[in-house]
């Protein structure tokens, strides 16, 4: 099978290639569109994968539905078989043979050994392909050492740290790949492949809803907290906060007292069927931080309960609250489980706490959701929205 992708940059489409056809694409060609009419499309990259039998036969062409002829392959590239009647045709479907099978028998050996061949020469791309990562990753230019080392002790995956560095070593020339230099490049990189979701709006009408979903323990009071003390701080006292969390022991006495110290207007949400009632009283607000209970993974119930209330509140904005000091194999299992329960926003809490900032580029990336808020220390002021600047110069250090 040959496909082409189109991007803006050979990056994106290398991510589009790898994250749609996995290991076994191979790249045919790669070119620049200087004239293409679409802005977002100035590269172009063809790509096969799969076994070369397989590919669909080519399209015939107009002559062909006009005179009857069968367009196919041969040594010498698209030809045309004519065949001599309708019966012919006929008896070839029901296992006879034309009048003319010699001509027929000798293009089909043809296209066997012309197909024989190409399968060959994809194999042989292939190998020389997978030999070049291996010669990548085995032989990196000494003087980018000290990059390679600070991604992967980032926690960067090494797939991921070979992508970039084969970037950054087609933008950084021969004479000029100095240490600084070199970090200038990566940032850039790095800050064109980091996933970050647009900023809030508030709008006259209705309030701006954002419900944060997430893992017990994973600091979703917490991040509720500091966003509602900002927006107060910063001149909007029209907040309000709904918990779900009602049940669990000290949630709810947890956030009624900082509710209170902050004058902030607290709802408590006991079912679904609640939702429209209460959501009725807070209509004049600007924003609402609606919070939810954290169970382990795999909980069914659990799982139902958000999708309840979130078919209930139709929030607009879903974040999934995850801490990043909590393992990749974790951090992954819990993206995918909250991920499928329509979380469109990542907050990462305890990023001070964390020793390895890779997920903040691989996880947004791998799941298709990006990042809008940072936690980074226990002060009611240490959250950030996310900016790429910033989270490239941590996965820098």
């Amino acid at each position: 099978m040959i496909k082409k992708y189109r991007a803006g940059t050979f990056t994106e489409a290398f991510q589009r290639i790898k994250e749609e056809l996995g290991p076994d694409a191979v790249i045919l060609q790669q070119q620049e569109l200087k004239h293409s009419k679409n802005p977002n499309e100035k590269v172009e990259l063809t790509v096969s994968i799969g076994d070369i039998a397989e590919m669909p036969p080519p399209p015939q062409t107009p002559a062909s539905r006009d005179t009857g002829k069968l367009a196919t392959y041969n040594s010498k590239g698209l030809k045309p078989i004519e065949w001599r009647s309708m019966d012919d045709e006929r008896a070839l479907k029901l296992g006879g043979r034309p009048k003319d099978n010699d001509k027929l028998i000798t293009c089909m050996e043809d296209i066997l050994i012309e197909m024989k061949r190409l399968k060959e020469d994809f194999a042989a791309t292939r190998n020389d392909f997978l030999e070049g990562v291996r010669i990548v990753r085995d032989r990196i230019p000494k003087e980018f050492n000290s990059i390679v080392t600070k991604l992967s002790k980032n926690g960067v995956p090494a797939q991921t740290v070979q992508d970039l560095l084969a970037e950054v070593m087609l933008l950084c020339h021969a004479n000029s790949r100095d240490e600084l230099s070199i970090k200038e490049q990566m940032k850039k990189v790095l800050t064109n492949r980091i996933s970050i979701a647009p900023r809030p709006r508030l709008r006259k009408g209705r309030p701006l809803v954002q419900m944060f979903i997430g893992p017990a323990g994973s600091g979703k009071s917490g991040i509720i907290s500091k966003l509602a003390g900002r927006a107060t701080i910063t001149g909007n006292p029209n907040v309000a906060i709904v918990t779900t969390d009602c049940y669990r022991m000290g949630a709810l006495e947890q956030m009624e007292a900082f509710a209170a110290a902050a004058d902030i207007g607290l709802e408590r949400v006991y079912s679904p069927e609640e939702v429209p009632e209460v959501f009725e009283r807070l209509r004049d607000k600007s924003l609402v931080l609606v919070d939810t209970a954290g169970r382990s993974l795999g909980n069914k119930e659990h799982e139902e309960e958000i999708n309840a209330f979130h078919d209930a509140i139709r929030p607009d904005e879903m974040h999934l609250v995850l801490p990043l000091n909590m393992r990749d194999a974790d951090l992954e299992k819990s993206a995918g489980v909250y991920g499928a329960l329509k979380a469109n926003r990542i907050i990462f809490t305890r990023q001070d706490e964390s020793s390895e900032q890779g997920a903040l580029l691989w996880l947004p990336l791998k799941f298709e959701i990006p990042l809008s808020y940072i936690g980074n220390g226990q002060g009611p002021d240490n959250i950030v929205s996310a900016e790429k600047e910033i989270i490239a110069e941590w996965m820098l250090r």
